[in-house]
């Protein structure tokens, strides 16, 4: 029950996103989103770490920053991008009972590289994503200079709107598909697929 709550606040909450890449789909009259935080949920929550030596098929075994080590089921090996051990992590989970199941589970190391794709036009465009949290376009009609992962989304952040003078815009994007060859990237009802730029 815990789980379909977390699945309906992550899907309600991404109705509205603001378009920004230029790639393959239609774009939306929704400008706008409201992430709901996880920490809002109650048995809801987020965590980032390396994954350790007990990592297996169906579980992970995450250690923090903090060097505290927490266990998370992932079913049905659900870790977008695979794991490694060692591999940067970062796991939306919740509570059951005495054990922590995963609903949303993407490997940090696997997301960290310049991803291209065809814009409409026909040009290539790349966007890199470094370990840093740096973020780099190439030949985008959107400029983003950071990027982090959070409440179950990517988040891209562009610099200062000259323009129109506000702050940082923060684009908002949730992962549906990573490997070590394609990132699917979707924002309301379009999805942007780039591929890995070796």
């Amino acid at each position: 029950m815990k789980c379909n709550l977390l699945s309906f606040a992550l899907f309600c909450s991404i109705a509205g996103i603001l378009t920004s890449c230029n790639g393959s789909g239609k774009k939306t009259d929704k400008d706008s989103i409201n992430i709901i935080s996880v920490d809002t949920l109650p048995g809801i929550n987020e965590v980032e770490g390396v994954a350790g030596d007990g990592t297996s098929m169906n579980q992970l075994e995450l250690i923090t920053k903090s060097g505290d080590t927490i266990y998370v089921s992932t079913p049905d090996e659900m870790i977008m991008g695979g794991v490694n051990v060692g591999d940067n992590i970062s796991v939306v989970y919740f509570s059951n009972k005495d054990e922590n199941v995963a609903n949303v589970a993407v490997n940090l190391s696997a997301l960290q590289h310049v991803w291209t794709q065809k814009a409409l036009d026909g040009h290539s465009q790349s966007l890199e994503l470094d370990k840093n949290g740096v973020a780099i376009t190439y030949n985008m009609k959107i400029e983003y200079n950071a990027w982090e992962f959070k409440d179950g989304f990517l988040l891209l952040y562009s610099p200062k709107n000259i323009a129109s003078e506000k702050g940082n815009v923060v684009d908002t994007f949730q992962i549906i598909h990573l490997s070590d060859t394609e990132l699917v990237l979707a924002n309301h009802d379009i999805e942007t697929i780039f591929t890995m730029d070796n």
